[in-house]
């Protein structure tokens, strides 16, 4: 009950940067292209720096052995979820393939980062970054082709070798090694770090600005979808991963990465690959507004179990 509480609390700060992001875009004050420009400073440089960061820590047998077992589980989550989504979502239902897509990937960076330092501080972030990198990989591999029913190697290599990934591996390999920074680099990477809740909220505030909320409301197959992606497929994870009886922080960790809203990388691969990206924003928006409620249910559920 106290972490749904903690997350609950968290949302409502989070909401309110986005509110804020709502208010800059109808004011002018931020446009659609600077969306676009905080978007990529944020997925090219915040939340690279954040994973790394989350690595400089004392390197121990335990923390190393936890470090896996969060890869393992994040792989566990997303073939739960990959399988749910192709059971319920049908190859003959229009746009299939952004609503699997939409419950498979989570917004495990933008909307995941700040909720798990919210509940677990560094560690829970440390856990976070294995995740991400299995996300990342899966994200372009099987989501990729899922999207396009095509294989380009050379998309999928620079998809898997994105900042997120590779700051990962730069993470584990100071952390195994045992390498800091010096105190000067530490001090602005966490300033830089820092920055992730409010540069997201304000991302998400503007790109619900942009879109038609109140039609996108209207269409009941979205209900559906995102019954999927914040409940079902959410807590489906957390009773496998409880049945493991591992440390509570790492379980919860994949729990909630899984449990976050539609990622924006479906809006994305939408529009680079002429989907129905209006659809794909539309999940995106919707599912941000009810993981507010979503996000602390699944959390206090996945607490009983």
């Amino acid at each position: 009950m106290e972490l749904a509480i903690i997350a609950f609390r968290k949302m409502i700060v989070m909401f309110i940067i986005l509110v804020v992001g709502i208010i800059a875009y109808k004011t002018k004050v931020v446009t659609k292209e600077g969306n676009s420009t905080l978007s990529d400073l944020l997925l090219l440089i915040v939340n690279p720096v954040v994973i790394f960061m989350s690595f400089q820590m004392e390197f121990t047998h335990e923390l190393f052995i936890k470090l896996w077992i969060s890869i393992g589980f994040a792989a566990i989550c997303h073939i739960i979820a990959i399988a749910v989504s192709y059971i319920a979502i049908g190859k003959k239902v229009k746009d299939f393939e952004i609503e699997r897509v939409s419950a498979i990937y989570s917004n495990c960076g933008f909307i995941g980062i700040p909720i798990i330092s919210a509940l677990f501080g560094q560690e829970g972030v440390f856990y976070l970054a294995a995740y991400i990198a299995v996300f990342n990989i899966l994200l372009w591999t099987q989501g990729y082709m899922l999207m396009t029913g095509k294989k380009d190697r050379k998309v999928i290599l620079k998809g898997i070798f994105s900042p997120c990934v590779i700051a990962a591996v730069l993470g584990i390999i100071c952390f195994c090694f045992k390498i800091s920074v010096f105190k000067e680099a530490d001090e602005a990477f966490n300033h830089i770090s820092n920055m992730n809740t409010p540069l997201a909220m304000l991302v998400a505030g503007v790109t619900i600005a942009q879109s038609d909320v109140i039609n996108a409301l209207k269409n009941i197959r979205l209900y559906y979808v995102c019954l999927l992606k914040l409940i079902i497929i959410p807590v489906v994870c957390a009773f496998v991963l409880k049945l493991f009886g591992t440390d509570n922080v790492v379980t919860m960790t994949s729990i909630v990465e899984i449990a976050c809203p539609v990622g924006a990388s479906c809006t994305m691969f939408a529009i680079r690959y002429d989907k129905n990206a209006v659809y794909a924003s539309e999940l995106y928006v919707i599912s941000t507004l009810f993981s507010a409620v979503s996000l602390p249910l699944v959390i206090m559920a996945a607490g009983y179990m």
